[in-house]
């Protein structure tokens, strides 16, 4: 599996620092696309405790992936001459069974091979923290009535953790977190291990001793530097320069000294016309079906969305945009319910146009095809044969004609000498291994035989393909371009 950003990082220790403790806290409540987590970000509460028990604190509340790297370098930094080190992680977490991994806010629904930079991985952080053993402290702030697959190798919660030796690891509700951080770990003279067996909604894993006291109580307590995080944080939502990088800002700062023009951005980015249009197209909740529906119309009224895959991209965008220009909508990129059933109503009717058009092509071509049959291969000779083939090399007798000369049939002439035009028109509508899988089902649905249908054009795709472009009365290439896939994706069966 590709290592997620924390590997790296945490194996990379920064430079030496003069604080003697070290704790890192990231809390999640509010994902972006997946469930909210209630009293993830409780963790967070503790900073200040902490702070006072002498330790140099990094937090982080509802955390993008670019903010969750940051808060992981600050913590990084200290690390070297920490002589205690605790880590509070509360939010969702997903396992293989072996691994354990911890989802930032911008996480999307997490999978084996691509959850690349939105994971945290808790080997990696354990063992950083197993560079003080006896004094390092993971809690994990863990809903454990989630245990739902993730795919068919993931699932929500924890694995079996292979912890170093030295290292305690305490599993809590989210919304306790900050009590084992501020109660027990960060109270002078208090016993964690204790705190722990005394409260039963909490337990214990890896270094679990009798007596575990952190913050002894007969050592003066010495107040840490405090070393202010908003600039660097402002610094990234800038950077960023989003409506949820300002309000995740705010929400974690709000006293900072940036809050003020924070507010401001967010309201100027909230009150954009694009943003909004933005928002009302979310509040839609389009499936991925419906999104797929929305371009392949776009495609039949030949704007183009360089695939038709569910998926909004910069293509589709364009497209939209496009449509809006023509038919008098502000150009947002964003549709609208109205301006939704308006693309079908108008695809309906290209449909139905296209319909009638290509029956008339059709009906027009077959008696001209018929014609000419009859006065040359319907005479029963090779000359004549051979007339029809080189007019109509995919005619309606064009497999009578082969079967009576004993020729195999030949590919597409402008696929077999190579028709860089026609590649290039084909290569531009960038189709996925989904829209190539459903081009093929079409043209075997429509008696086209463009062999097995599994994503690949090969030369039966091709041959397919230049079947359907003849019948069609469309330029014979064996390649697919805007006009072939917009009548492709209309054509239903039977025509």
């Amino acid at each position: 599996m590709r290592n997620v950003f924390l590997t790296t990082a945490l194996m990379a220790l920064g430079v030496p620092a003069l604080a003697d403790d070290a704790a890192l806290l990231i809390g999640v409540e509010r994902y972006q696309e997946l469930r909210r987590l209630s009293g993830g970000a409780d963790v967070t509460r503790a900073d200040d405790d902490l702070r006072d028990a002498g330790y140099v604190v990094a937090a982080l509340t509802n955390g993008s992936s670019r903010d969750t790297r940051r808060v992981l370098g600050d913590f990084l930094a200290e690390v070297d001459d920490a002589d205690r080190l605790v880590v509070g992680l509360s939010g969702r977490f997903v396992t293989d069974g072996g691994r354990t991994w911890f989802l930032t806010a911008d996480a999307d629904q997490p999978d084996l091979f691509t959850m690349g930079n939105t994971a945290v991985s808790l080997d990696s952080l354990m063992a950083v923290l197993a560079r003080v053993p006896g004094q390092a402290v993971l809690v994990l702030g863990l809903d454990t009535g989630a245990n739902d697959a993730q795919g068919d190798y993931l699932r929500e919660g924890l694995g079996e953790l292979d912890i170093p030796q030295g290292v305690t690891v305490v599993i809590s509700p989210p919304n306790q977190t900050d009590d084992v951080l501020s109660d027990a770990i960060a109270r002078p003279g208090r016993n964690v291990m204790g705190y722990v067996r005394d409260n039963r909604r909490f337990s214990a894993q890896g270094y679990v001793p009798q007596s575990l006291i952190l913050q002894p109580d007969d050592v003066p307590v010495v107040q840490a530097p405090v070393v202010d995080p908003t600039q660097g944080f402002w610094e990234s939502a800038q950077e960023t320069n989003t409506a949820d990088s300002y309000r995740n800002f705010l929400f974690t700062y709000p006293n900072s000294p940036y809050a003020a023009e924070a507010r401001r951005r967010l309201d100027e980015i909230e009150n954009d016309p694009v943003r909004m249009a933005e928002l009302a197209e979310d509040a839609l909740n389009l499936s991925r079906n419906e999104r797929r529906a929305i371009q392949q119309n776009l495609t039949l009224l030949d704007y183009n969305t360089r695939g038709v895959d569910g998926i909004f991209g910069p293509g589709t965008r364009g497209a939209i945009r496009n449509w809006q220009q023509t038919n008098g909508f502000a150009q947002t990129g964003y549709l609208t319910a109205e301006q939704i059933s308006r693309i079908d109503g108008q695809a309906s009717r290209r449909e139905a146009e296209i319909a009638a058009e290509e029956a008339e092509a059709r009906a027009t071509a077959e008696r001209l095809d018929r014609a000419f049959w009859e006065e040359t291969g319907a005479q029963g000779d090779e000359a004549g044969y051979r007339i029809y083939l080189d007019r109509y090399p995919e005619g309606l007798f064009a497999q009578e004609a082969r079967e009576a000369l004993n020729v195999p049939q030949e590919p597409p002439r402008d696929q077999s000498q190579g028709n860089d035009l026609a590649r290039s028109e084909e290569e531009a509508l960038n189709i996925n291994p989904i829209l190539a899988r459903l081009i093929e089902s079409r043209l075997d649905q429509l008696g086209f035989d463009p062999g097995r249908v599994d994503g690949q054009f090969d030369n039966d795709t091709r041959s397919a393909i230049a079947r359907y472009q003849t019948r069609r009365n469309l330029p014979a290439t064996g390649y697919l371009n805007q006009p072939t896939l917009a009548r492709l994706l209309a054509d239903t069966l039977g025509r």
